[in-house]
């Protein structure tokens, strides 16, 4: 598979930050063995890459694309925005260690949260492991076009070993011990760590299992991680609590303890509350000075989504109305929910009284009309929600019932501008040393919104259209910064010794396009996808895993063993 090859006349920016040069890079066996100028050629594959920046690949360490890895094993469109490497097994959820008992709850819960189709796990994930070393020889077996570093959930392991009582309750002494034992043979197996939730909850309303753990349970596993070499842990603070900060502050210590590397997703700007991530970075920087390695994952896009009609949290702050909608169990019962009397006065009180919520109740400008059913209702394709309510009358909540009966239950809806509204104040979260420029949450929401290709939107909004960092910064933020605080010691950084991870690009030819639905899970649903991001090439281990935006077939990579990365 590997090759030797050269690729020529490009500026290499070595991810470190330090200024471009003119240089070669000579490939062999996917290892970069030589920077320079004007290497020999001979008898080497050779990538002109004149006019272009030859950088390390990106790295991505917020997704949840573990399980369209089995499905889609290209990740598409991921390399084709420059990423090689993507962490996985976030928010408590990964998909090992599960039994055959525990894969259909491990299934729902996961699929609710980030909002995937319960066909495509059903139909495209084989299930064909128990443990750590089986799952990763089976996603390894047919390789993939970028690198995986998994975490094992905090949730999906309590389900292991708890069964049913893990939604319950905290665990034993001996349950402890064998969660322990478990994230321990995970870890000696290649896992890089794991990853726990404090804020989320299932279809049903309950809180996720790692939510009922108790602190010397948590420390158990710490501990693991920690004898390991501190390898990563990623956290959600419950941030939307009355004690966001002190829980924050809690979860990094325990951390920091035991000497744990940690990251932890829910940094953004708000306008609502423009002082409220200022507050968090206030408390990430006095944890930082007393030596405790935590880093808050900030990503540069706008927080817009499109609601799905047949599984969403959207609307998790409305438990007794909105929330039933899309989490009913089929059609029937979702019209008859909408024109039941009851259950409309009870979504009247909650969209009235209900503060916090992710549905912008109180800035209808913010939901836009994308898609009918009925050739009658294209004048309102769009245009906003408070366009809609202001013309038909009468309280807002009944006016969305209607039009989601109106359009058969399926009304093209997003809302825009949930966080990161503000470009100016995301350029200072951005710019911040405190923070990692992460959390594109890719492979998760696939009928809400596109999270691949933050990379691009970076480089082309922030470095070459507003300035806000130089394409130098831009690329030790995605790669070398990326790698340390991942404990990947072979990647991040073009210098000789090190895998051959690399992207080529432009910045004058990238572009961040507008997603749009394509046709292609398992099981006959549909994902958006963001378009090419204008890369010229992408490689993982030296071999070329996209060319022009064209993904190439090739399949180097796998999920790394923590011990060898």
């Amino acid at each position: 598979m590997n090759e030797e090859l050269v690729i020529r006349n490009g500026m290499v920016i070595d991810g470190t930050g330090a200024p471009s040069r003119l240089a070669d890079v000579r490939v062999v066996e996917g290892v970069i063995t030589e920077l320079g100028r004007n290497l020999n050629v001979g008898s080497a594959r050779t990538i002109d890459a004149s006019g272009a920046y030859v950088a390390p690949g990106f790295i991505d360490s917020h997704t949840h694309l573990d399980p369209s890895m089995f499905w889609d094993p290209f990740c598409d469109p991921m390399p084709q925005h420059g990423v090689t490497t993507v962490v996985t097994g976030n928010c408590s959820l990964s998909l090992v260690p599960v039994r055959a008992d525990t894969v259909e709850p491990v299934s729902d819960v996961f699929c609710f949260i980030e909002d995937m189709p319960t066909a495509s796990f059903a139909e495209g994930i084989p299930w064909n492991w128990e443990t750590f070393p089986d799952y990763r020889s089976s996603i390894n077996g047919e390789g993939l076009a970028v690198h995986a570093v998994a975490l094992l959930g905090h949730s999906v392991l309590r389900m292991y070993v708890m069964g049913e009582d893990s939604w319950e309750r905290a665990a034993t002494e001996e349950e402890r011990a064998r969660m322990a034992r478990v994230l321990d043979e995970s870890m000696a197996a290649g896992a890089f760590g794991f990853s726990t939730s404090r804020l989320d909850v299932d279809r049903h309303q309950r809180p996720v299992p790692s939510r009922l753990a108790d602190m010397e349970e948590l420390d158990s596993l710490l501990a693991v991680v920690g004898a390991r070499g501190g390898r990563l842990v990623e956290f959600i603070p419950d941030l939307l609590g009355e004690h966001g900060l002190e829980d924050l502050e809690e979860l990094a210590r325990a951390c920091g303890r035991r000497g744990v590397t940690s990251i932890w997703n829910g940094l953004a700007h708000s306008e609502r509350q423009p002082e409220h991530s200022k507050s968090l970075m206030a408390t990430v920087r006095r944890l930082r000075a007393e030596g405790i390695d935590v880093w808050p994952m900030m990503s540069p896009r706008t927080v817009d989504f499109r609601i799905g009609w047949q599984t969403s949290f959207v609307f998790l702050q409305f438990p007794k109305s909105w929330h039933r909608i899309p989490n009913a169990d089929d059609d029937a019962e979702r019209r008859r929910l909408l024109s039941d009397p009851t259950w409309r006065a009870a979504a009247r009180h909650e969209w009235d009284t209900v503060t916090g919520q992710l549905f912008p109740t109180r800035s209808l400008d913010r939901v836009r009309l994308i898609e009918v059913a009925r050739p009658e209702l294209n004048r309102w394709l769009g245009q906003t929600f408070a366009d809609l309510a202001h013309e038909r009358g009468g309280h807002p909540s009944d006016v969305l019932a209607d039009w989601v009966l109106e359009n058969d239950l399926r009304p093209g809806v997003v809302v825009i501008g949930v966080a990161n509204s503000d470009e100016g104040a995301v350029a200072d979260l951005l710019v911040d040393p405190d923070t990692l420029i992460s959390a594109s949450d890719a492979g998760a929401h696939v009928q809400m919104m596109c999270a691949a290709g933050d990379t691009t939107l970076l480089l082309t909004r922030h470095v070459r259209d507003r300035g806000d960092l130089s394409v130098e910064r831009a690329v030790h933020e995605l790669t070398g910064k990326q790698a340390e605080v991942c404990g990947l010691r072979s990647r991040g950084l073009v210098r000789e010794g090190l895998q051959a991870d690399l992207t080529v690009f432009a910045l004058d030819e990238l572009t961040w396009k507008t997603d749009a639905f394509v046709d292609d899970l398992p099981g006959g649903a549909s994902r958006l996808r963001r378009p090419p991001g204008g890369y010229r090439y992408t490689l993982a281990d030296g071999v070329v895993t996209q060319d022009h935006g064209e993904l190439t077939g090739a399949l180097p990579g796998a999920v790394l063993d923590s011990q060898i990365a």
